[in-house]
């Protein structure tokens, strides 16, 4: 592909690419990128083989969107493959903010595939020296993942990648959705920082939707650049039940993708956003990679609409 060559890629083929067809990535207004990396999972590993087995369940999914009137097949979408990982972290981290840098200066949306959440950091440095401070991250996630240490020790892992994300964006730039399963560290550290961008998953789950709209429009507003983050955790297990570490009492699928459709209908720019967590080791007849592969078609098919009626 000639018009990769001048861009410092770190890349793999995957053998397999989304939905069965990718076109060149000059023509193309969304970049998929799988990142299969799982070195930090403190429970259950297998997030590195998801963006695999993401791509080849997706194409068993039919791609019309009704609730857009939008085809899928016809959006121009070039899969790039996967980012080379390698120890330790943050080499890979480091690599992952090189290539969405690249993707975001060729004016892309990127959908990144991971993995573990680690690598959200990487995606968040990219956008910061694209876009600069000047963004917000709305993230999806049974867990707060703002532990300072987790192994003690250890400063970047899954378990504490919210809180060196907070160390490079303001905390006031976050909002976590959907959570439910924190620890008293965390706890500790939110009220001493008074955060209060935070949606937890009982208020979704009682159908308070007026509710969830008007945090999400006291965080969010019109012309604001965002990232979206969906860890797969924040789906109750009965959904999802692949994933690293799964949490009973999480929301539905129909409650994540009403929440994705309100904030792309709330006029922001989302730059990228990404799939995270899936472990299909423990996906039982492929049930979590069928719904990630259908949450990534939709939120493509929720922003191509958006964007032809601008």
């Amino acid at each position: 592909m000639k018009d990769l060559e001048e861009l410092p890629f770190y890349l793999r083929s995957s053998g397999i690419v989304f939905n069965g067809e990718t076109c060149s990535f000059e023509s193309a207004n969304y970049v998929i990128l799988g990142i299969p990396y799982d070195s930090t999972v403190s429970f259950r590993p297998g997030t590195r083989f998801a963006p695999f087995q993401i791509r080849r369940v997706s194409e068993e999914i039919e791609s019309y969107c009704l609730k857009k009137d939008v085809d899928f097949d016809t959006v121009r979408i070039c899969d790039l493959g996967d980012v080379i990982t390698l120890p330790p972290v943050e080499k890979t981290i480091k690599r992952v903010y090189n290539v969405i840098s690249a993707i975001m200066k060729k004016n892309k949306i990127f959908i990144a595939i991971g993995g573990e959440h680690t690598v959200t950091l990487g995606e968040v440095l990219a956008v910061r020296s694209y876009s600069g401070s000047d963004f917000k991250l709305v993230v999806f996630d049974a867990h707060m993942d703002m532990r300072e240490e987790y192994p003690s020790g250890a400063k970047l892992s899954h378990a504490t990648v919210m809180r060196r994300i907070g160390d490079v964006l303001e905390f006031d730039n976050i909002c976590f959705v959907g959570t439910r399963a924190v620890d008293r560290e965390e706890i500790e550290f939110r009220r001493s920082i008074n955060f209060g961008n935070f949606i937890d998953a009982d208020i979704i789950n009682q159908k308070q939707r007026s509710v969830v709209e008007k945090k999400l429009k006291k965080f969010l507003h019109s012309g604001d650049k965002v990232l979206i983050s969906i860890d797969m955790d924040v789906l109750d297990p009965a959904f999802a039940p692949g994933v690293s570490n799964p949490e009973p009492l999480g929301i539905s699928p129909h409650a994540l993708m009403n929440i994705l459709d309100t904030i792309v209908t709330m006029q922001v720019d989302v730059l990228g956003f990404d799939i995270v967590e899936v472990s299909p080791l423990y996906d039982y007849g492929n049930i979590t990679s069928f719904l990630a592969s259908r949450i990534i078609k939709d939120m493509i098919c929720y922003l191509e609409s958006r964007n032809k009626s601008r």
